[in-house]
């Protein structure tokens, strides 16, 4: 029977499950916030802030003002971790919003230079399949409680590509944005508003030049990233099956003490 002043056992477990859940909550929250103010998490913030503000000024006819801010976006990304790990400031979070900044910077600049017609649209898609590939690696491993940790080539290969697109918005500048007519006809340059300057006194081979110089540098990039991803794939299959073995391991040393223990129990009850 329940009296008003009976002690409710179910009642007195709720009322702690619910001060644990709400003490959890609060310190997982209090170190976000902490986290996400810290100096090398501002940096990225920032960053991803200025990759779109710089695509939407190469999109709006000011390419040059667009490179000088990615240029500032991907020096930013150098700053955020030397800072990071020279005051020991290193977090998953920081990890995590660098990736995203990346991949931000990757595609958007990427999509505007096919959408404004200076690269084709293949390498959109290399780039893209190859990425998706990782991000779902990645996902896997987490999930099966090991990590696949970058590689040097990896990080060769995003640095080659991050000074690749930096050139892109230059050769924009510097060329015609038509894609039937691109380098045939030399004297129909891009529409921004520097345009009659550049038609004078620059003369085409510089864009042309500068065009194939990073697309060269995005293809190599790109072929690079390729490569990394087998290597991914290769520590990924190896730490699957080394998880797969220690599974197996630990469930036969459990069937093989439950064994143990049933016989054991049927020994102690032969000889009662």
């Amino acid at each position: 029977m329940r009296g008003s002043g009976q002690f409710e056992i179910p009642a007195f477990f709720d009322f702690w499950k619910n001060l644990l859940q709400s003490i959890f909550v609060t310190m997982a929250v209090n170190q976000f916030k902490k986290e996400i103010s810290n100096v090398p998490n501002k940096i990225s913030i920032f960053r991803i802030v200025l990759i779109f503000i710089c695509v939407i000024f190469f999109v709006c006819g000011y390419p040059i003002v667009g490179s000088t801010l990615g240029l500032i976006a991907g020096l930013s990304d150098y700053a955020d971790g030397i800072y990071a790990r020279r005051h020991n400031m290193c977090t998953r979070l920081g990890a995590l919003l660098d990736q995203v900044a990346d991949l931000l910077f990757n595609f958007l600049v990427l999509s505007a230079a096919i959408f404004m017609g200076v690269w084709p649209l293949w390498v959109l898609w290399a780039w893209g399949l190859r990425d998706l590939g990782v991000l779902s690696m990645r996902a896997s491993a987490a999930q099966l409680g090991f990590d696949i940790p970058s590689i040097y080539l990896g990080k060769l290969a995003s640095a080659v590509i991050y000074y690749s697109l930096f050139l892109m918005p230059i050769t924009f500048a510097l060329t015609s944005h038509d894609a039937e007519h691109f380098y045939l006809y030399p004297e129909h340059h891009s529409v921004y508003q520097f345009a009659p300057w550049v038609s004078e006194h620059i003369p085409w081979w510089v864009g042309f030049g500068l065009y194939w110089i990073a697309m060269i540098g995005v293809v190599t990039g790109i072929i690079l990233q390729w490569v990394t991803a087998v290597k991914y794939m290769q520590t990924y299959i190896h730490k699957y099956n080394a998880s797969h073995e220690a599974g197996r391991a630990l469930s036969e040393a459990g069937e093989s003490a439950s064994a143990g223990l049933q016989g054991a129990c049927a020994e102690g009850e032969a000889l009662s």
